[in-house]
């Protein structure tokens, strides 16, 4: 009986090209709020976290690897 060794989640081709889009989706709002209006300090620190989060998820989604935002759990 040969036991079959199941795929993680975050490994399929359904959530990795989903996770590709919603990582450049985060690229591009960061990159909306650091230069498509004039940004205060507080606005900077955001996005440089979305960016941040943005990038993961794509280097995460090309490497078949959990990104950070999959860790965090089920939201509610």
């Amino acid at each position: 009986m040969t036991e079959e060794k199941k795929k993680p989640f975050y490994a399929g081709t359904v959530y990795r090209t989903i996770s590709v889009l919603f990582a450049l989706a985060l690229l591009g709002s960061s990159f909306y709020l650091l230069f498509g209006q004039p940004a205060g300090a507080l606005q900077v620190v955001g996005a440089l976290l979305i960016f941040a989060l943005g990038a993961n998820l794509l280097i995460a989604a090309v490497r078949a690897k959990e990104s950070w935002i999959s860790r965090i759990g089920p939201l509610p």
